[in-house]
């Protein structure tokens, strides 16, 4: 039960559509290596949440450990959670070929809740809707999302490139990660919805790129996140 960046955009909207964001970008609706952008971003949630606070992409501020647990066509970008002000710039080398999943800000609600017993759905609501409708209450603050790649803009991102679980994933946190990123986490397998803005990008060429993030949300956050890659 975790917000991170901070949208108009319903879950129905939220499943893409068949515009295209420009080029590099896959559309929101593609299945890029036969699963859905919002099934990636189910497994790069997976990725941050199993990952221990002192390897952690999310909390590294540098880049340092960007290649940690990666696995697999896609490479995922965590976003910027350290320091505390949640902005920054962040460096990492990737290899060639590898599709990159820009994790832009996700909320993952998880049941059990180890920090709040009475979190539970009421009585005759289904898991997945409880879930869903706590996720999305988050999420829907955000007010403004701009990327960049370059300095080409991707288009839409706040209206065509929110994600949604269709059903309940599973998900596992490591018990490290519980204080400094959700006290949710018990550690165990749990149920889980995630609900965020993802973009999956096309294999990049060598060299160095920049992707560009900027949000803001409804609540006062102001954000602008740089992510230097170098693809190898």
């Amino acid at each position: 039960m975790l917000a991170t960046l901070a949208t108009a955009a319903s879950p129905a909207v939220a499943q893409g559509n068949g515009r295209h964001p420009g080029p590099g970008v896959y559309p929101a609706h593609a299945r890029p290596y036969g699963a859905s952008i919002a099934t990636w971003g189910e497994r790069a949630s997976q990725w941050v949440y199993g990952t221990p606070y002192e390897r952690s992409p999310l909390f590294d501020d540098t880049g340092a450990n960007c290649a940690v647990n990666q696995r697999g066509p896609v490479w995922y970008i965590a976003r910027i959670a350290g320091p505390a002000v949640f902005e920054g710039t962040r460096r990492c080398t990737i290899p060639r070929q590898k599709a990159i999943l820009l994790y832009i800000g996700a909320v993952v609600s998880t049941y059990p809740c180890a920090a709040d017993p009475a979190f539970r759905p009421q009585p005759g609501q289904r898991l997945y809707d409880f879930l869903a409708a706590d996720a999305d209450a988050a999420m829907d603050t955000v007010d403004h999302l701009s990327v960049t790649i370059d300095g080409r803009p991707v288009r839409r991102v706040l209206e065509d490139h929110r994600h949604v679980s269709r059903n309940l994933f599973s998900i596992k946190g490591h018990s490290s990660m519980q204080t400094a990123f959700d006290p949710c986490i018990t550690g165990r397998r749990q149920a889980a919805v995630m609900d965020g803005f993802f973009l999956m990008l096309e294999p990049l060429d060598r060299g160095v790129h920049t992707v560009r993030v900027h949000g803001t949300n409804t609540i006062g956050h102001n954000k602008t996140f740089n992510y230097i890659l170098t693809i190898v």
